[in-house]
């Protein structure tokens, strides 16, 4: 049986996701209301339009920050469905508010639908006429070629969002999907591996603690280009401790063998140790290019990089990519993306040739 292409709806809660399923299905299946959250499992129909079928997914509304979150159990099921969602589709609708215009979760939102490397329709809802253009023109820092303004409630554009639909589709190259990158995050233990990993993927996906070792298998998460690998704390090989803690190492390592890119977490305010320039030495050997990411940078008093101890002492570190970042609070993590991203370009353009 042939596959169905799935276009998912995405958006902050109460933007009229669940009032556009019904819309575009013909029926009144999800369930709407005021009350943001009202949609907590992805709801999926079959359509046809113009000859051509497809699955549309309703989703709960994306929450974007789950640093310190401390909802119910089912509210985060419901955000881990959305991105197990995103990663399964083939064309997005991200749906944003045409009547309060842009805000940051929108734009957080587009951040984390344009990392998933998925064709995406941005869809302006609560538009009811032409006029009302004054709130739509902002989406445009979004991001996306175009803002197609809807109204769920009255039908208004609907017909055009579903012709936009199937086109994209129709567009689409019915091939296997291009093998991803893989980008494995390393360092020693409680460096913020972790932290890292969670923001960059734009979810809590690993547990953050304080206590190291905390991490104790991969995780893995597909982002853009890549699939990002986060790793147990690595030690030096006289410091490993038998059991959990060797096997951990050893598929740490193996990680750094299997990537293409390698982010190297290193801790600011501790600076470099001869654990981090050993793990360093065990890249380069492997001809692993590396990005060099110095964490913690806000526990530093001038919160700069000539400040870091030990940068200048280890002679295989002058050279690499470095940038100074806070996962925690997120400062400068956009220079980090900006540099994976172009290390993706210049792997792509290698492999090309």
């Amino acid at each position: 049986m042939k596959k169905l292409p799935i276009v998912i709806i995405v958006g902050r809660p109460n933007v009229g996701k669940s009032t556009l399923f019904n819309r575009l299905i013909g029926t009144r299946t999800a369930v709407t209301a005021q009350t943001p959250g009202t949609t907590r499992d992805k709801i999926a129909e079959k359509i046809n339009w113009n000859g051509k079928d497809f699955l549309l997914v309703d989703t709960a509304g994306f929450l974007v920050d789950f640093f310190g979150f401390k909802e119910e159990e089912i509210e985060r099921q419901a955000q881990e469905q959305i991105r197990a969602a995103l990663q399964d589709s083939t064309l997005v609708l991200l749906v944003v508010d045409g009547k309060t215009g842009l805000t940051s979760e929108d734009q957080e939102i587009a951040r984390v639908v344009r990392g998933s490397s998925r064709e995406t329709i941005l869809v302006a809802n609560k538009v009811e006429s032409a006029r009302q253009k004054y709130a739509v023109s902002d989406f445009g820092r979004l991001g996306f070629d175009e803002t197609l303004d809807i109204s769920a409630v009255s039908g208004r554009g609907s017909g055009k969002l579903l012709d936009q639909i199937t086109a994209k589709l129709a567009s689409q190259k019915v091939s296997g999907e291009a093998k991803a990158l893989k980008m494995a995050i390393v360092g020693r233990p409680n460096v913020g591996k972790s932290t890292i990993f969670n923001r960059l993927v734009g979810f809590k996906r690993a547990i953050v603690s304080p206590r190291a070792g905390t991490t104790r298998d991969t995780l893995k998460e597909k982002v853009g280009q890549f699939e990002i690998i986060d790793t147990a704390g690595f030690r030096r090989r006289g410091k490993i401790l038998p059991g959990i803690e060797k096997f951990s190492a050893l598929r740490s390592i193996g990680s750094i063998i299997q990537s293409d890119l390698v982010v190297l977490v290193v801790d600011a305010q501790e600076g470099l140790t001869r654990g981090d320039t050993h793990l360093l030495d065990l890249i380069l050997r492997h001809r692993k290019p590396v990005i060099i990411a110095l964490n913690k940078i806000d526990l530093l008093k001038t919160q700069s990089t000539d400040k870091v101890p030990n940068l200048g002492r280890f002679s295989n570190f002058r050279h690499q990519k470095m940038v100074a970042v806070c996962a925690q609070s997120g400062q400068n993590m956009d220079l980090l993306r900006q540099l994976i991203d172009e290390s993706a370009k210049a792997l792509l353009n290698s492999k090309d040739n």
